[in-house]
């Protein structure tokens, strides 16, 4: 679990004092999603500019130009490469016939080991299962919507990849990960975040609290690119949920779960009949994420859930009552 985010300042409208505000606080409520490293990207005089370190947000000092028309950011939880290795970290560079490009990435990959091998992508350092995705559009040659779907339909795992082109535009590729955009007419400004609540904070605490705004919805299977000059365009990719494949829970499946369901387990104490039981009764991905920010009401839907069904579960699986 990390967390996205970023602006697209395409007015100009917005003073630099209040871009580094909305950067700073972006940054910092997103912390609760991962403190391990933080990193942002934007376009400085036509060249991509990468500042990333392993760190919580709330120890980095964020600089960038005023005039910064589009700059994405990440914080991270780490699931795979160890993040004191700055190059494991958010974002990640790659590059094209369109020139470098930065691309984060919201969630866990789970074949980057086979795509190594099936794709015969380069060998690297980089040990983050993120760095597959980069990979694959550098192999497409191209940055467009057509290799973001391609990339987006070969990739297996949960995911919303950010990246952002050096011609300074932006494009956003929604699987079943949460993502939160929002438009500030007045301003020309774009904002986005994972969450919602974590875009509710990031809005009540700047000044961007006297404005209005409006939701932008993004679906599962959408790419959304905005252009330095505000314009958005959407496109679709054949998302496939792997996980609802996997989710034909029942407690004769152990050992067929998800890695990620491991990693989950283990990073925040939870059992892989906790994240079974929550599936079966209905949550999804997003929601889960959700309790994790919440302990005390993922408790609360925990019991509840083995209250009102575990037993149901235990008499359809076993034929045994409890």
């Amino acid at each position: 679990m990390c967390a996205i985010f970023g602006f697209v300042n395409y007015r100009h409208a917005v003073s630099g004092r209040h871009l580094k505000e909305l950067v700073n606080r972006l940054a910092v409520e997103s912390e609760v999603r991962g403190t391990d490293a933080t990193g942002i990207a934007y376009i400085k005089e036509n060249e991509l500019k990468v500042y990333k370190r392993p760190k919580p947000a709330h120890k980095m000092r964020f600089y960038f130009p005023e005039d910064t028309t589009i700059l994405t950011g990440h914080t991270r939880m780490t699931t795979q490469g160890n993040a004191k290795y700055n190059y494991n970290n958010h974002p990640f560079t790659g590059h094209t016939v369109e020139g470098d490009f930065a691309l984060c990435h919201n969630g866990v990959l789970f074949n980057d080991d086979i795509l190594q091998k099936d794709e015969d992508l380069p060998k690297t350092q980089i040990k983050t299962d993120t760095y597959a995705a980069v990979q694959l559009i550098e192999k497409y040659g191209s940055l467009s919507f057509e290799t973001i779907a391609k990339m987006c339909e070969t990739v297996k795992g949960n995911f919303v990849f950010t990246i952002l082109n050096e011609d300074n535009t932006l494009y956003l590729a929604k699987g079943d990960n949460p993502l939160c955009i929002v438009h500030f007419k007045q301003l020309g400004l774009y904002v986005y975040t994972s969450t919602k609540k974590i875009m509710e904070e990031v809005i009540e605490n700047t000044f961007l609290k006297i404005y209005k705004f409006d939701f932008i919805t993004s679906e599962e299977g959408e790419i959304i690119r905005i252009d330095k000059n505000g314009e958005l365009i959407r496109s679709k990719f054949e998302f496939e949920d792997y996980y609802a494949l996997e989710r034909h829970w029942n407690y004769a499946s152990y050992g067929h779960h998800p890695d990620y369901l491991y990693e989950l387990c283990n990073l925040f104490g939870l059992t892989v009949d906790d994240i079974s039981l929550l599936y079966e009764i209905g949550y999804c991905d997003e929601d889960i994420e959700m309790m994790l920010d919440d302990r005390e009401y993922l408790n609360m839907c925990l019991e509840e859930a083995k209250d009102y069904y575990g037993d149901w579960l235990m008499e359809e699986s076993y034929g045994v009552k409890v």
